[in-house]
C-alpha cells in the first residue's frame, strides 16, 4: 500500500528539486571519459542520487537513463529544466626536466658540431613553470558554430503521453548525452595545450514508448535525432630535438655562407637566415566539424515482481559520427620567416615541395572527422528497504575503446603536417590527415544512491558514483590528464 501511494505521489508532484554536486578528481580533466558521462543530463534525482537509477527511472528522463520507465507516467506529462554549470580548468606547468635537458643536450651538441650561432632566447619558454586557468565554457552550437559562453545557461524539455487506462506511454525528450568545452585567455600559457575544445552531443527529438506487458514487467525503446560537433583550436610547437635537423635546409639554401662582402677575417657573424627555435608557434590550427543527423536507439526494461525490489537494464546504442565542416590553418609567424629564404634556393625549394610543404600563410579548406559514440550499458536495482528507506545500485559499462584513436583529414595540405610525415614514429600522419592518439579503454564503474522519505511529499537524496578514468596512465597527458575519481550527489525532492 505505501508503496502504491509514493508511486501515486511521484506522478502527481511537479518536480522541485535542489542538488548538491560535489567533484572529488584527483587531475583536471580536459576530454571525454566517464567523468562527464550523463551530467549534462541535469537531471536533479539522478544527479543527487549518484545517477544510479536504471531500476529507478526518473521520469520523462527515463528515456534516456531506462526508456521502460515511461510506464510510470500517466495522462499528459511535460518537463522543463534549466541547466547551469561551468568549466574551470586549473594545470600547474612544471619544468618536465627529462625531455627539457635532452633537447638543450642536443643543443649544446649540434652548436658543437655545426659551428651554429644561436641567441639567449633559442630555448625560451613562456610555459615553463608557469600555471593555466580557463576563463569559462566554449560550446559547440547548431548554427552558430564553436561559442563561447562565460555563462553556462540552457534549457531543455520533454513531453510524454498515456491514454486514459492504457498500458502504453509514447514520449520524447531534449536532452544533451554529453556537452564540455572551455576557452583560455590569448596569453594563456596552457593554450598550447588547447586553446578552445568543444565537444556537444545533443539529443533533440527521441520519439519513445514504453508498454506495460503485465504488472510486474515493461519495456520501452527510443529512437533519438542527435545533433553532434566538434571544435579546435590549438597553437602548435615544436619542443622537438628534430628541429635541430632543419638547419641542413638552410645549408642547401646557402644561409650559412658568408657574405662575400664581409672580409673573412671580421668579427661579423653569417647570416644564418632566420633560424626556427623549438618553442615558437608554427602554426594555429582550428576546425569545426558537426553532423545535424545522427542516429541511435536506447532500449531497456523494467522488472518488479515485489513492492519493494524492482530490477532495471538500458542500452544505448554507439552512435555514427562522421562530421564535416571547415578548417583554417595559419602558419606562424617564425615559420614564416624560416620557410621565405628556403623557397628562394631552387634546390630547396625542389625538396620542401616533394614534402608537401607550401610556406603559404593559410591553408583553409574543408575538415572531416570520422568516429563513433561508445555503446554504454547498465543494470540496476532498486530496494525498498524500509517504508522509508530506498537503496539504489547500479553497475555500468562503457566501450571507450572506439575512441582509442581520432583521424581528421583536411582537404588541402598543412605545412606542419608534410613536415611531420617525413618524422620516424608518427606513422598515419600525411600532409593532409592528422590522427589524435587518445588511448581510451573500456570501463565498468558503480553507482550506489540512497532516499529517504522525510514525508509522502519530501524525498532526501544522496548518491556516490565509482568514476574511473577511461585513459590509461601510460596514455595521460597533458591534453589528457584524466585519473580516476569519485562523484557525490546530494539533494532533495518535492
Amino acid at each position: 500500500m505505501f508503496t502504491q501511494q509514493r508511486q501515486h505521489t511521484q506522478r502527481m508532484t511537479f518536480l522541485v528539486a535542489a542538488c548538491l554536486v560535489v567533484w572529488l578528481v584527483i587531475l583536471p580533466s580536459t576530454s571525454h571519459a566517464v567523468l562527464t558521462d550523463s551530467l549534462g543530463i541535469g537531471n536533479a534525482k539522478a544527479i543527487s542520487l549518484g545517477h544510479a537509477v536504471t531500476a529507478d527511472p526518473p521520469g520523462i528522463d527515463s528515456i534516456h537513463f531506462n526508456p521502460a520507465g515511461l510506464v510510470k507516467l500517466k495522462g499528459r506529462q511535460r518537463q522543463i529544466k534549466v541547466i547551469s554549470g561551468t568549466f574551470n580548468i586549473g594545470m600547474e606547468l612544471g619544468g618536465y626536466d627529462g625531455d627539457r635537458q635532452q633537447l638543450l643536450d642536443l643543443v649544446d651538441t649540434g652548436i658543437e658540431e655545426t659551428g651554429a650561432i644561436v641567441g639567449d632566447d633559442f630555448l625560451f619558454d613562456e610555459s615553463l613553470n608557469s600555471t593555466s586557468e580557463t576563463e569559462g565554457a566554449s560550446m559547440m552550437m547548431p548554427f552558430f558554430g564553436m561559442t563561447d559562453l562565460p555563462v553556462l545557461l540552457f534549457p531543455v524539455g520533454g513531453a510524454s503521453y498515456s491514454a486514459p487506462d492504457s498500458n502504453i506511454t509514447f514520449g520524447t525528450n531534449a536532452y544533451t548525452p554529453m556537452a564540455m568545452g572551455f576557452y583560455r585567455a590569448d596569453d594563456d600559457p596552457g593554450r598550447f595545450i588547447g586553446q578552445r575544445m568543444s565537444f556537444m552531443m545533443l539529443t533533440y527529438f527521441s520519439p519513445s514508448i514504453a508498454i506495460q506487458v503485465n504488472d510486474e514487467f515493461s519495456v520501452g525503446a527510443s529512437i533519438n535525432f542527435n545533433y553532434v560537433g566538434v571544435g579546435f583550436e590549438l597553437p602548435f610547437r615544436s619542443p622537438h630535438a628534430g628541429i635541430l635537423a632543419l638547419r641542413g635546409f638552410q645549408e642547401l639554401a646557402g644561409c650559412d655562407k658568408p657574405d662575400p662582402l664581409i672580409p673573412p677575417d671580421s668579427d661579423v657573424i653569417p647570416n644564418l637566415c632566420n633560424p626556427l627555435q623549438p618553442y615558437d608557434v608554427i602554426g594555429t590550427l582550428s576546425f569545426e566539424v558537426e553532423k545535424e543527423l545522427a542516429f541511435g536507439f536506447n532500449m531497456g526494461f523494467l522488472w518488479e515482481p515485489t513492492p519493494w525490489l524492482a530490477l532495471g537494464a538500458v542500452y544505448q546504442s554507439p552512435v555514427s559520427m562522421d562530421m564535416e565542416g571547415d578548417y583554417q590553418w595559419v602558419n606562424g609567424d617564425g615559420w614564416n620567416n624560416f620557410i621565405a629564404p628556403l623557397r628562394k634556393n631552387a634546390i630547396a625549394k625542389a625538396a620542401l615541395d616533394a614534402i608537401g610543404i607550401a610556406g603559404d600563410k593559410t591553408s583553409e579548406g574543408t575538415a572531416a572527422l570520422d568516429m563513433t559514440y561508445p555503446e554504454h550499458f547498465s543494470m540496476g536495482v532498486s530496494l525498498q528497504l524500509t517504508p522509508r528507506f530506498k537503496v539504489n545500485v547500479d553497475y555500468k559499462f562503457t566501450a571507450w575503446s572506439e575512441w582509442a584513436a581520432i583521424p581528421v583529414e583536411f582537404s588541402e595540405s598543412i605545412d606542419l603536417l608534410a613536415l611531420a610525415s617525413v618524422v620516424p614514429n608518427n606513422e598515419g600522419t600525411t600532409p593532409t590527415n592528422l590522427t589524435f592518439p587518445l588511448g581510451l579503454q573500456d570501463t565498468w564503474n558503480l553507482a550506489v544512491g540512497f532516499e529517504y522519505a522525510m514525508s509522502d511529499r519530501l524525498d532526501l537524496r544522496f548518491g556516490i558514483e565509482d568514476r574511473p578514468s577511461s585513459i590509461p596512465e601510460e596514455s595521460r597527458s597533458p591534453l589528457l590528464p584524466i585519473a580516476s575519481g569519485i562523484f557525490y550527489g546530494g539533494g532533495f525532492g518535492y
